[in-house]
């Protein structure tokens, strides 16, 4: 019988950490511990998690972990990365909540093809971003239930055009071995995270199983994309996550994703032009970013001033097709 670790940080979510445990509590398969990394939150999340933990008596492993210093979301995963024990491993936002038949689901994956590196489970955002009776996040409705191949990986990875493979840590079942065989940890110190260790993880991923059912509730804020703005750790983040990338050999699939993320540098500078409280940050990445752009997008003219419209709209509008699409068509227009 496979065991899972299910690996929690937990930071200043006293709002919903008792959703997220009792998700956990209330799963449909046991055979499970729980890694709940207390990184030093400084609101009474733990307090209220060590109180519902004392009423359980199931037989789901809870073990608590606590940082001595507030170390970030990365290094917390891969603090209950390290003392994990189970053969696969489950990385949960304590924001968010699990379905009940989510690791028996999983599980069921990886018992049946006993090879597969990473389950990928379907998720219900919420706020749903799009008004539609089918509220399931489903990238991959197409796809087939398994595959072994490491070119339709890399394929089907972050491709907005088509069905792609989801690109976060949560809700993927992950074998354990296939981790620590490629030191497949979260770079610590950075946000957006997860776009960096799905890059290096999809570089050795060969076999991946899909599940249609909905194991996984992820929960957003919608807002414009103004509110969500940008700030000095978000842009400093992305430039490394772009050093990463221009370190790794010179392919097509690297070629591809230096030129995807130099358009976010790009995108969060026209955002820090029209946000008068960032200025000093636009003056300070202003021209490494411009540099950065010429080179991998190979633009002769650099505007850093998008339309006010696109700034008001959600931010589902942002990560929709047709986002994508009219951001595009505005740095096309740049080129002449």
């Amino acid at each position: 019988m496979i065991k899972v670790s299910i690996i929690v940080p937990i930071y200043n979510v006293s709002k919903y950490v008792i959703r997220c445990i009792d998700s956990i509590i209330n799963q449909t398969y046991t055979n499970i511990e729980c890694i709940l990394v207390d990184d030093c939150s400084p609101d009474n999340s733990m307090i209220l998690l060590e109180q519902r933990l004392k009423l359980y008596q199931g037989n789901i492993d809870f073990k608590i972990i606590h940082h001595k210093q507030n170390k970030g979301l990365s290094e917390a995963r891969n603090t209950g990365t390290y003392e994990s024990t189970g053969d696969y491993l489950f990385y949960l936002d304590s924001d968010d909540e699990i379905q009940p038949n989510c690791i028996k689901t999983l599980t069921t994956l990886a018992e049946k093809y006993t090879e597969v590196e990473i389950v990928q489970g379907n998720t219900q955002s919420l706020p749903c971003p799009i008004q539609k009776s089918d509220w399931r996040n489903l990238h991959y409705k197409k796809f087939q239930e398994y595959v072994n191949d490491n070119k339709w990986v890399l394929k089907h990875f972050y491709n907005v055009k088509e069905e792609h493979i989801p690109v976060n840590a949560w809700n993927k079942l992950i074998k354990r071995n296939f981790i620590f065989d490629y030191n497949l940890f979260f770079k610590k110190g950075i946000i957006h995270e997860d776009e960096l260790w799905m890059f290096l993880l999809v570089k050795k991923l060969n076999s991946i199983a899909f599940t249609g059912e909905y194991t996984y509730v992820h929960y957003t804020t919608d807002g414009s994309i103004m509110q969500s703005g940008s700030n000095y750790k978000s842009i400093e983040c992305w430039l490394i996550i772009l050093k990463e990338i221009l370190t790794n050999p010179n392919d097509s699939f690297f070629e591809y994703f230096k030129e995807k993320y130099a358009r976010i540098l790009y995108f969060k500078m026209c955002l820090i032009n029209l946000n008068t409280n960032e200025l000093q940050l636009y003056y300070l990445y202003k021209t490494l970013v411009k540099d950065i752009i010429k080179n991998l997008l190979k633009e002769k003219k650099i505007v850093f001033t998008l339309p006010l419209f696109i700034l008001l709209m959600p931010q589902s509008f942002y990560k929709s097709f047709a986002g994508v699409k009219i951001f595009n068509l505005f740095i096309k227009l740049n080129r002449k």
